[in-house]
Order: structure tokens, then C-alpha cells, then sequence
């Protein structure tokens, strides 16, 4: 898989994705054939062993594009700070403290409502379609 930042070809995935299964299905046949042969050359175990724990690690890939709703609500929080901290010069604070606190209201008052309205956005974005009854 390609770690550059260009559109996959949804064939193309399939098949690296078909290769990939098809080589860890080769790996655990010679595993399982290998600790065949590791367990006839050991005396016998007792059966209330536990049994060894499985290695095999999920990974998830997100393929599509799209920012997610923790972009857009971090975005709308952080942009009235940055925003705040830039124009704080202009203003007449009388020390450092004031400009801090300029920067966090701007970032409660500004930024806060644009959140919620970021996930008031998200939410009719992917709210199921409404079948019509007649």
C-alpha cells in the first residue's frame, strides 16, 4: 500500500489486499506446521494448560478523504483563539493575563457555538434518508 497522499484505485486495493490475505494464510500454515513438529519432539503437556495467546493484530484503514467531526470541532475551538491571539496587540491589555483571558473567552464564545454548529451539520449530514409514506 502506498503511503503517499494520492487516490487509490478501489481495484488495485483489492487486490494488495487479496495479496496480503493470501501471504499470512502461507505464514500460518508453515507456523501451524512448525508447531506441529515442536510438539511431537515435546513430551506431552497436560491439557489444562492454557492455551497460547493469538498474535494476529486488526488494523484499521480509513481509505475515505473526509475530515472527521473531532477536525471540525478542534478547528472551530482553536481558529477564534489564534484569531484572538493575533489581534490581542491592537488592544490595550495591561498585562499578560488580560491577554489570556481575551483568548480564552474568544475561544468559549466564539468557539463553542461554532462547534455545536459544526455538529448540528454533521448530524442532518448523516441522518438516514426519510422514507415518504402515502
Amino acid at each position: 500500500m502506498s503511503t503517499e497522499n494520492d487516490p487509490e484505485d478501489p481495484t488495485t486495493a483489492r487486490e494488495d489486499d487479496e495479496r496480503a490475505e493470501s501471504a499470512e494464510g502461507a505464514e500460518n500454515v508453515e507456523s501451524a506446521q512448525a508447531d506441529e513438529t515442536a510438539q511431537s519432539a515435546e513430551p506431552e503437556a497436560d491439557e489444562s494448560a492454557p492455551a497460547p495467546e493469538s498474535t494476529s493484530t486488526s488494523i484499521y484503514v480509513r481509505r475515505g478523504r473526509t475530515p472527521t467531526l473531532g477536525l471540525w470541532v478542534a478547528l472551530a475551538i482553536a481558529l477564534p483563539a489564534v484569531a484572538a491571539l493575533i489581534s490581542a496587540p491592537f488592544f490595550d491589555f495591561p498585562d499578560l493575563g488580560a491577554v489570556v483571558n481575551f483568548v480564552l473567552m474568544a475561544a468559549v464564545m466564539v468557539g463553542l457555538p461554532l462547534a455545536a454548529l459544526a455538529a448540528l451539520i454533521d448530524a442532518i449530514r448523516h441522518r438516514p434518508p426519510r422514507s415518504r409514506r402515502r
